[in-house]
């Protein structure tokens, strides 16, 4: 039986030129193997809503490509205690989380029921040709990521998620333990209320091995909690050798919701903290909230306010951005969709409104930053009160000392040698040692990033970007080819030229 939209989920004919389809089977108990091709392939049911993980079944999701690049740009290491120093580096992360993705990825045609965006993603020629055995298991690491990300954040409602090598729920010290087996990620649903420990794995055929291993992942998180929460198994399947011409990606996510041991019978409370954990409709209330989500977009700012990025712009988003109702294609709103936004535009190109001034002066638009990413074709961006918000926790993390002195001396030795695991030891140590001191400024930290979110309207955007100027743009994005989508807080948008879309209608 078809599924139907939520009331408040809002639909649309899938003519936006970067809707694509990703087949997701959704299970809850049974064996863990690969789904039937039958299954992935013929799945017609879209994903009911954006807000929770949908019931059991072969699902067709039905999103956009800004929606799996937003996922791309948000997952991955934290690199807090090393960017914090050399904040210009964040442009060369973003490089390196989506370039993978343009490269090894393209869109092909293929048929879906009526409301399908009639295309799905499959390898490229040169991931099968220009590559070898051990990019193919890079990548395979950063598209599971990517995806995870996507299934968990962008379409079931999980808010933010974590690195679990920076700590899990409710800092138990064995989160951070490297010779432990652990997932990758954590992160707290918005609507459950409760964690989520999230463990992503993807390569060529995945099988049972693959997802039994990531079952046993799991569960060595969940030794460590003591309150209820869900696991949560991304499988992503790349094709066989023999079949990349033929078949597409397709996710399985296994699910349960595990209850612990009670206190005392093995690990530590772990509460899920003050919610609702990273959700951007709540910042303005909620300070672990704003924390959580300047957290996330710490290396945007930093790519926006000391990278070598291009069109630095001002661009207008409608205030009424955050009672935006709902899409089935994920949390990132196609500003197709977005008619007051639009509306918004027009009127500025018509009052030739070119000035900071006259856009803050609207009552019913909000001024974001936005810069495009050099070589990518990614365009970054955020609200004026997150942008503030995040250069207070950039300055407080920067004025945080570097110092290696809780190190050893075996450990310190380690920073400069050849060896990969190694040096390993020696970024654990320094993750750790920065964990901590953050930890022990947390009131301070708190502190500077309300302040910082509270003053942004009394700054002018040169205080913010170290004075450099700024202008308000009034193109019309339809003809400059720039597809865009926001969050309540957030922007990204990628050129029309993407080259993953080259491939798909009209290109072959």
């Amino acid at each position: 039986m078809v599924m139907s939209p939520p009331e408040n989920a809002a639909d649309f004919l899938f003519d936006v030129s970067d809707a694509v389809d990703v087949p997701v089977v959704v299970r809850s108990a049974g064996e863990l193997r690969r789904p039937s091709e039958k299954r992935w392939k013929e799945a017609e049911d879209p994903w009911p809503a954006v807000a929770q993980l949908p019931a059991d079944g072969d699902y067709l999701a039905s999103t956009t490509w800004r929606q799996i690049l937003h996922a791309a740009k948000d997952v991955g290491r934290d690199l807090a205690p090393w960017l914090r120093k050399t904040p210009w580096l964040a442009v060369n992360e973003f490089i390196a989380r989506v370039a993978p993705l343009q490269a090894y990825l393209c869109m092909k045609d293929v048929p879906g029921p009526p409301a399908a965006a009639g295309r799905r993603l499959f390898v490229s020629a040169i991931y099968q040709h220009g590559t070898e055995r051990s990019a193919h298991s890079a990548f395979a690491y950063h598209l599971g990521m990517t995806m995870a990300q996507w299934a968990c954040v962008g379409m079931s409602g999980t808010g933010n998620t974590r690195h679990i090598e920076v700590g899990g729920p409710g800092g138990h010290p064995g989160f951070l333990d490297a010779s432990q087996s652990l997932p990758d990620l954590w992160g707290s649903h918005l609507k459950e209320r409760q964690p989520w420990l999230i463990e992503a794995k993807a390569r060529r055929h995945l099988g049972k091995t693959g997802l039994v291993e990531g079952i046993e992942q799991l569960n060595g998180g969940s030794k460590l909690m003591t309150v209820p929460h869900r696991q949560v198994l991304c499988g992503t399947s790349l094709p066989r050798r023999d079949r990349w011409e033929d078949d597409h990606l397709f996710m399985t996510v296994d699910s349960s919701v595990i209850t612990p041991l009670p206190p005392g019978a093995g690990g530590v409370p772990s509460p899920l903290g003050p919610p609702p954990n990273g959700a951007e409709d709540h910042i303005a209330s909620d300070t672990e909230a704003l924390l959580t989500v300047a957290r996330s977009q710490l290396m945007a700012y930093r790519a926006i306010a000391f990278g070598a990025v291009e069109d630095l712009r001002l661009i207008a988003v409608s205030q009424a951005r955050s009672a935006r109702p709902l899409h089935r294609t994920g949390i990132l709103t196609p500003l197709e969709c977005d008619e007051p936004t639009r509306e918004i535009r027009r009127l500025l190109r018509s009052e030739s409104a070119t000035s900071e001034g006259a856009l803050r002066s609207r009552k019913d638009a909000s001024d974001f930053i936005a810069a495009r990413l050099p070589g990518i074709g990614v365009h970054l961006g955020m609200s004026r009160r997150l942008f503030s918000a995040c250069a207070a926790l950039h300055q407080a993390q920067a004025d945080m000392p570097v110092t290696e002195a809780p190190f050893p001396p075996d450990v310190r030795r380690l920073r400069h040698r050849d060896d990969d695991e190694e040096r390993e030891v020696y970024s654990r140590a320094a993750r750790s040692a920065y964990y901590e001191q953050e930890e022990e400024r947390g009131p301070r930290l708190r502190a500077e990033v309300r302040r910082g979110f509270a003053r942004a309207d009394a700054q002018a955007w040169g205080d913010l970007l170290h004075g450099r100027e700024v202008r308000v743009a009034l193109e019309d994005p339809e003809e400059s080819e720039i597809l865009e989508g926001t969050t309540a807080e957030t922007y990204l948008a990628i050129d029309g030229t993407e080259p993953v879309l080259a491939t798909g209608r009209g290109g072959g």
